[in-house]
């Protein structure tokens, strides 16, 4: 008969099932549903920790991936996902330089009007490259005097599996550009994130007691990146 319990463990709520199993599986449920374990009947709680701890890594990469955006398809009033918000998209066919331009709750792309989809994209990206540095540019002061480190270079990337990551050697931060589609705490909680990896690497129970120190609503946050706006 299978037995069903719930745990914490590190930063996750785990939904347990013991079963007659032999080995321990693992899944990242989706809509933010937590994680849920498969265990042999006579697998203590320590057990179980040590297991879904040692998983951090991958939890970490499904979650991300499960919370990826799906874009819009750039054409004129479609809405725009920037920082939590939407902005309706018009497009203003001219010659000239391609220009992205945020005026009130819209985005005014001015582009030629033979301009396909894949060149409107590129040109909306690089507005949110553009407003994703200003963003983090401001907000980074106060973050390095919370967590009492200090970043080295800023980099944005549209990556596919990550929303930020840390070279510890060299401080350099590198974020995902979609979070220029995130809610703007999206984007501080990830600051926070990878400053902590100067303290500490992995994502041990010193990692997330730092985050908790750091970043208290982190969790609530987390959620944010696990669905769409």
């Amino acid at each position: 008969m299978a037995k069903a319990a719930s745990m914490h463990i590190g930063p996750y709520d785990v939904s347990v099932t013991r079963k007659r199993i032999k080995n321990l599986y693992l899944r990242v449920l989706p809509q933010g549903g937590g994680i849920a374990v498969s265990a042999p009947l006579r697998t203590g709680d320590a057990e179980i920790s040590r297991f879904v701890l040692s998983r951090e890594d991958w939890i970490e990469r499904q979650i991300e991936r499960q919370g990826s955006l799906t874009p819009c398809g750039f054409e004129d009033g479609d809405e725009v996902p920037y920082f939590g918000k939407r902005l309706t998209l018009r497009l203003l066919y001219r010659t000239g330089r391609v220009r992205a331009e945020r005026k009130g709750d819209a985005l005014e792309l001015s582009i030629k009007r033979e301009a396909d989809e894949a060149a409107r994209r590129k040109a909306i990206d690089a507005w949110y490259r553009a407003e994703l540095y200003e963003a983090a540019g401001a907000m980074l002061p106060a973050i390095e005097r919370t967590v009492g480190k200090r970043a080295g270079e800023l980099r944005v990337r549209d990556m596919k599996t990550r929303w930020g990551t840390c070279n510890t050697k060299t401080a350099n931060i590198t974020l995902n550009l979609r979070l220029a589609q995130r809610p703007a705490e999206c984007l501080r909680y990830v600051l926070t994130h990878e400053l902590c990896h100067l303290h500490e690497p992995g994502h041990g129970e010193r990692f997330w007691r730092r985050m908790d120190e750091y970043y208290p609503d982190w969790k609530r946050v987390r959620k944010l990146l696990k669905r769409g706006i």
